[in-house]
This record gives structure tokens, sequence and C-alpha cells, in this order.
């Protein structure tokens, strides 16, 4: 079978505070994207897993990680043959390995006629990832704790996405480790929703944020260059998207999009057009 693995922005990042156990207390809120990976999944005699990229996959990545969860939680015997086309970027803030797996337990699950709710499979996939319960759903979502507490929303506001990401990625570990609570962004995550569940875009502007956004910058300064150059553009919300270092830029003027995709100044960086699922 063929399945899709989406993206995801973080319309809102909060991080809270560190916790004792090393983790941060997060309050987001996130939207699932058209942007999506490509999953081919059948049975077959061995495992065997392969992707579209120059490096091999190994049994550290998300998608083994979730083959071998559904395979010990449900007593499966059965071997697949997987292949991933990506389109989602690495060390960008989009999921991209975190809705890999999450697609990869919905296909197992469905293939082996496995009785589990969609809610079932996140609970259990938060052992894979902080992201991978919000990419098994998939659905808007005020997310807290470290990703495990998920809250889905109806979403009524609509508008066009441009997602802009350098060449460099982040570590989302250094990302975290570089905070200064004093003076990074604390966003109201409450107010973010409200925005999209009442159509309230003018006020979006203001809401939008993200904690992660001034220590990733310092880590990879064309996300400020960027931000300033799609704000100069007349975008209405540029941020940041997870531990970056990929930027969303929303608007209801497709048009402005379409000019930034032909622009030389981003040739050669990861640029796509896109829209919340």
């Amino acid at each position: 079978m063929i399945t899709y693995a989406y993206a995801k922005i973080n319309a809102a990042l909060n991080v809270v505070r560190k916790r004792e156990d090393g983790y941060h207390e997060l309050e987001m809120v996130m939207l699932p994207l058209t942007l999506c990976d490509d999953i081919r999944i059948e049975f077959a005699k061995n495992d065997w897993y392969t992707w579209n990229l120059k490096y091999r996959i190994n049994g550290s990545n998300t998608i083994v990680k979730a083959v071998n969860l559904m395979r010990e939680t449900y007593g499966i015997k059965k071997r697949f043959r997987i292949h991933v086309h990506k389109r989602i970027p690495t060390q960008a803030g989009l999921a991209g390995g975190s809705a890999d797996a999450a697609a990869v337990m919905l296909a197992i699950r469905d293939m082996c006629k496995i009785k589990a709710s969609d809610e079932d499979l996140a609970a259990l996939s938060k052992a894979i990832g902080a992201d991978v319960p919000f990419c098994v759903l998939h659905r808007p979502c005020v997310v807290k704790g470290i990703g495990e507490k998920l809250e889905p929303f109806d979403m009524n506001c609509d508008f066009d996405i441009l997602l802009v990401k350098p060449n460099k990625g982040v570590s989302t570990k250094e990302c975290f480790e570089s905070i200064q609570f004093d003076e990074c962004l604390h966003p109201d995550v409450n107010e973010v929703r409200r925005c999209l569940v009442e159509n309230d875009f003018d006020h979006l502007k203001e809401a939008v944020g993200n904690t992660l956004e001034i220590p990733a910058a310092k880590l990879v300064p064309q996300i400020m260059t960027a931000k300033q150059d799609l704000i100069d553009r007349g975008f209405e919300v540029v941020c940041m998207s997870g531990s970056g270092s990929c930027l969303f830029a929303l608007t209801k003027h497709t048009e402005m999009i379409d000019e930034v995709l032909k622009d030389e100044k981003y040739l050669g960086w990861f640029i796509s057009k896109c829209r919340v699922l």
C-alpha cells in the first residue's frame, strides 16, 4: 500500500520550563500540512528499508523504531519492505521523521487488521518521539507536556503557506540548550487557537510566536535574514517552526508566494507552497 506522512508547523511554541527529568514542558499549537513524504509498504520475507536519500536507514531511524514498536506491542510476525520518498527536509522543525513513524504505524495497523484506534496509536507512539502522537492524529491540536497531551480543535481560518528553509539545519538538542528564558518569546497558545477557530486572521500576526526562534537564529543567522525579507515583502504572519531552521509565512495573497518561489535569492534553499491539511 501507499500512504503519506504529513509535515507540521507550530503556529505557537512556548517552552514553559525545564523539568526535573531533563525534558522541557511545552505548550504548542500544531497544524498538519499538505507537504508530505510518500511511503510504500508491503509484506516481505525480511524487513527492508530504503529511501531516496544518499545515506542508509539504520536502527535509530524512526521508521525502524515504528515497525519494532508495533511488532512488540501487537505480536506481529509479518516482515515489511518499506520505501520512503522524502519531501520533508531534515532539521527543519517540520517533524519529517515523526511523520514517517506515524504513517508506518497507521499502515501496519491497517495491513495487519489490528483493532487499535488512532488515539491508541498516538498514546503508544510517544515512545518514539515527542511529535509522533500529533502526527498520528494529523489534525489541528493544542499540544502540551512533552508532546503527549493532545487537544484537537476545528480550524476555520483559511490561508496559504510558504515554507522557506536555509541550507543549514538546527540541532534540536543545541537549540534547547541555548534557551535564555528571559529573552525569548512566550506566545499565548490559547489566543492562537482562538484566532484559528474564530477565523481572526488579522490578530494572528500578534499571537503567533516561538520560544525557540531566538536561540535557533543564533545558530543559523539566515533564519532572521529570511524572516525580515518575508515581512518586508508583505507576508501577514512569519515565524519559525519547531526548533528550525524552516520558516513559515502565512498569507491570503497566494501571488506573493509565487513571486518568492521564482526569486533567485532563495536558490538552493528548500522552499515550498502548501496549506493546512
